[in-house]
């Protein structure tokens, strides 16, 4: 089973968000390069990492990872018809051969449908199965602390087709108050790509916080997921998304970051013998 690294892992480094922007953000050459030095087989690039949608520019990081020896997938965003369409033609250009997204919706605002975001989700992704078969691309539909494990099934079995499953992100199903493992066994015939990750839960005076540590110090029962994830679903690769918060200052922020990652490949290389 290959291993690989989501680029969010580094959002920090990147310096995408406004909550943090270091003096030399990383650039999308800069994490191929790290992931290599770590020795994982494969990166999914994030939407907001990519500096451009110049064709030529698109095939140059492509072609870095190939001649890296990495596999590549495209973590794009949102589920509108035009939108995700496009995105497939930019996944084609890298060379991925999987596609994530998600649906994004708020469904603790009480503005949101949460309905209707999964009937236009099903109804979008149907209308572009005919242009992903076509390019030889994957969709993979993540928890991304929108829909439930239940309105996760019913959009899988609604589009019915081979060439849609779910990226399971195990931290996701905490703000749904869901069992990760309990999660994962319910999606594991639908599951195709992963954001594995360890969460920890702190409870707070307002409530509680759930955030992620390095794999294997948090609550998440990592091994037994692995073996459903082996035993179930039709996986050939675990992509790690190891998400981090800022620090006191830039460089206590981006040595946690790298050391969070480096602990985290290492626990999935040597103790849950992901190869």
């Amino acid at each position: 089973m290959e291993l690989g690294v989501f680029s969010y892992s580094y959002h920090l480094a990147f310096g995408k968000h406004e909550v943090f922007k270091p003096e030399n953000p990383m650039d999308i050459f800069d994490f191929m390069d790290l992931m290599c030095n770590l020795n994982v087989d494969g990166v999914q690039i994030d939407i907001m990492h990519l500096e451009s949608r110049d064709s030529d520019y698109l095939s140059k990081v492509g072609l870095y990872a190939k001649n890296k020896g990495l596999f590549i997938e495209y973590g794009s965003t949102g589920i509108e018809e035009n939108h995700t369409l496009n995105e497939l033609y930019v996944a084609h250009k890298l060379g991925a051969k999987l596609m994530r997204t998600f649906m994004g919706f708020n469904r603790y605002d009480g503005s949101s449908d949460a309905q209707y975001e999964v009937d236009k989700a099903i109804n979008v992704i149907k209308d572009i199965i005919p242009t992903a078969n076509e390019l030889g691309i994957k969709i993979a539909i993540e928890n991304h602390c929108d829909a439930t494990v239940d309105e996760m099934v019913e959009i899988m079995q609604a589009i019915n087709s081979e060439t849609v499953g779910v990226c399971v992100d195990l931290g996701n199903f905490m703000i749904h108050q869901e069992k990760p493992i309990d999660s994962v066994r319910k999606l594991a015939p639908y599951i195709i790509n992963t954001h594995f990750k360890d969460y920890t839960m702190e409870m707070m005076n307002w409530g509680f916080k759930s955030y992620g540590v390095p794999l294997g110090q948090g609550i998440i029962d990592l091994k037994g997921i692995l073996e459903i994830l082996k035993r179930s679903s039709n996986l050939n690769r675990i992509v790690l998304e190891i998400p981090v918060e800022k620090d006191i200052n830039e460089d206590a922020t981006l040595k946690k970051e790298r050391a969070y990652v480096e602990e985290s490949v290492r626990y999935a290389r040597e103790t849950l013998e992901i190869f």
